[in-house]
């Protein structure tokens, strides 16, 4: 049986490198593999003898079917003008990136800062219409208040039975018409406020009650858009040299 495998395989081999070979073939009249390779495909040339070497277009001359290919350089000519441009403005904006305007503010500020800032904004050389003062009303605020005391000794009695009654206070000491006085809480809304007082009457506080504390006032930031770095520069100097405005840039 091994015999037989060997030689069917040999003869299978004998078969393959006859039929590669390429007088056989051509002997039965049939193609082989090399029949592809030179000399062959020289042999199978038709007029071979009809190509012709041009020399180059003179000047002047457009050869045929050139038209596309000559606008489409002059196109890609003009793309690279504009990006070279493009980027000599951008090469340019490098080289002097404090060129452009500054956006500046400072707050929150009270009444009293807020004259401080724009004395120095005009110590800098900033006209007076060239920062914008936004103003903002803080709101009220409430706290649950019990008071006021004629003297202190009552008040501290009062800190002390609530004290016993597990309830945090402290003691108020502005406004003159409420000092002094007791807070048991201060909320931003008078119905927060409300409803702690009622959960203190649930509890046995009886002489408690929801008091508005007057406005803190108003609080102004103000906001220069466009500044030059030489202006930027004053306004820093000031600041360094003891003011009481902290000038940072817009959105900081």
């Amino acid at each position: 049986m091994l015999r037989l495998l060997v030689a069917a395989l040999l003869a299978a081999n004998l078969l393959f490198w006859a039929w590669h070979h390429t007088p056989l073939p051509q002997a039965l009249g049939a193609s082989s593999a090399e029949a592809g390779r030179e000399p062959e495909r020289l042999q199978r040339q038709v007029h071979p003898e009809a190509i012709q070497l041009l020399a180059p277009s003179p000047a002047g001359v457009r050869p045929i079917g050139a038209a596309p290919l000559r606008a489409s350089a002059s196109g890609v000519a003009d793309g690279l003008e504009l990006a070279a441009a493009g980027a000599a403005a951008s090469a340019s904006g490098r080289a002097s990136p404090l060129s452009a305007p500054l956006c500046l503010e400072a707050g929150p500020l009270n009444d009293n800062a807020v004259n401080a800032a724009a004395r120095e904004l005009a110590q800098a050389g900033v006209p007076a219409g060239g920062w914008v003062d936004m103003r903002r009303e803080l709101p009220g605020r409430w706290i649950v208040y019990m008071g006021r005391f004629a003297e202190r000794d009552a008040l501290q009695r009062k800190a002390e039975e609530l004290q016993r009654l597990g309830l945090a206070a402290s003691e108020l000491k502005a406004p003159a018409d409420l000092a002094p006085g007791l807070a048991l809480g201060e909320f931003g809304a008078q119905a927060d406020a409300q409803a702690r007082l009622d959960r203190l009457q649930a509890r046995g506080v009886r002489t408690a009650r929801v008091v508005q504390l007057p406005s803190p006032g108003v609080e102004h930031r103000l906001r220069v858009d466009r500044v030059d770095a030489a202006v930027a520069e004053k306004l820093a100097a000031l600041s360094g040299q003891g003011g009481a405005t902290r000038w940072q840039a817009c959105g900081s």
